[in-house]
């Protein structure tokens, strides 16, 4: 089990200790058990829902037991999380946190997602005006396309990501890999539209280290061996880093949005 899947666990695990399984009510929730939250960094949020929307107020944490033990103490002095809004809701089901490899992807999915509006039922407000935020992943007979609103070829096989980030950034940062990947003679052809990009003729492997990516935000040691590889055959590694960095972003987005799906359905 690699890094990234034990963050995925830890998360999970504290999230049902802590949150969702029976115990502790609000006043009995001690410091012996905040204790017990991970101290790596991440962020902490609340999620604000009604019948058609709902809301992910986030806050980025160095520390998530740290500002957890302050946000429970004083939730008035952290305004942007909305903590008192929610009165019916004790405070341990209203706060709950996501761990981060670095405060940086913490900033990353703050940024892109922090006091947005999400429709519940995403698919049914779609029209050609307002095709929807939510990327998509669709299998295709040599590889995988991902598309970047609902109306570009899907089928109903293709799996909703959610909004994982700017397009534009995407289909450049797709291309930057596609051109490495030929700099270093592996196979890989990566054909870019304006909203959707196809990944096709690789290896299977690698193949399916991507659609981890995209699907589970699990970033893989087949794709890290890959990075490897391609930071001893090329000479520049200025482009190698930056889309190392964004495809852990993109899979530290993705996680956090099966996290948000998940708390949404319980």
């Amino acid at each position: 089990m690699d890094e990234i899947e034990l963050l995925v666990e830890e998360t999970l695990k504290h999230f049902h200790e802590n949150f969702t399984a029976p115990g502790p009510t609000e006043e009995g929730f001690t410091f012996d058990a905040q204790d017990e939250l991970p101290i790596g960094p991440g962020l902490l949020y609340h999620i604000q829902k009604s019948s058609l929307v709902f809301v992910v107020r986030t806050f980025v944490s160095k520390s998530i037991r740290e500002d957890y033990r302050q946000i429970m103490d004083h939730p008035e002095n952290y305004p942007s999380l909305r903590l008192l809004e929610d009165a019916q809701k004790g405070m341990t089901e209203r706060l709950r946190f996501f761990l981060v490899e670095n405060p940086y992807q913490a900033e990353i999915i703050h940024d892109q997602l922090n006091n947005r509006r999400f429709p519940i039922n995403e698919e049914a407000m779609c029209n050609l005006s307002d095709p929807g935020f939510s990327w998509w992943l669709t299998k295709k007979p040599l590889g995988f396309q991902l598309s970047f609103t609902l109306s570009v070829g899907l089928d109903e096989e293709s799996i909703k990501l959610g909004p994982l980030g700017d397009h534009q950034l995407a289909l450049k940062s797709f291309q930057d890999f596609a051109e490495m990947m030929s700099h270093a003679e592996l196979p890989m052809n990566v054909q870019n539209e304006t909203n959707r990009v196809l990944f096709e003729e690789a290896e299977e492997f690698l193949l399916e280290e991507l659609k981890d990516l995209f699907e589970f935000g699990v970033v893989n040691n087949g794709l890290r061996d890959l990075f490897k590889v391609l930071a001893y055959k090329l000479k520049d590694h200025s482009t190698l880093e930056t889309t190392w960095f964004y495809l852990q972003e993109l899979a530290a987005m993705r996680r956090f949005w099966i996290q948000i799906q998940y708390d949404l359905n319980t």
